[in-house]
């Protein structure tokens, strides 16, 4: 932000509880609205909703239990927020 020419800034991490309602949700966001999502530009739909199932389920046997509860998945992510001013 200083190279940019902003001459005052302050970075913060925040750290917030987010919820999916199921790890499948969760991976198909991750892997259809995200950068992501290039990884399968070229596969066909039915070969993308095969891969994303595989992977939801490969993630969900390697979270720990305290994640999911009721199907529904939960964990803290961290961002880091910036707040600049040119003075």
């Amino acid at each position: 932000m200083r190279q940019a020419g902003f001459g005052i800034v302050n970075v913060e991490t925040v750290a917030k509880q987010i919820t999916f309602p199921s790890t499948l949700d969760y991976v198909r966001f991750q892997l259809t609205a995200t950068p992501m999502a290039a990884l399968l530009n070229d596969k066909d739909a039915l070969e993308r909703e095969r891969l994303i199932d595989s992977i939801a389920k490969d993630t969900a046997s390697r979270l720990d239990d305290s994640m999911v509860v009721g199907g529904t998945l939960t964990f803290p992510q961290e961002a880091f927020v910036v707040a600049a001013s040119l003075g």
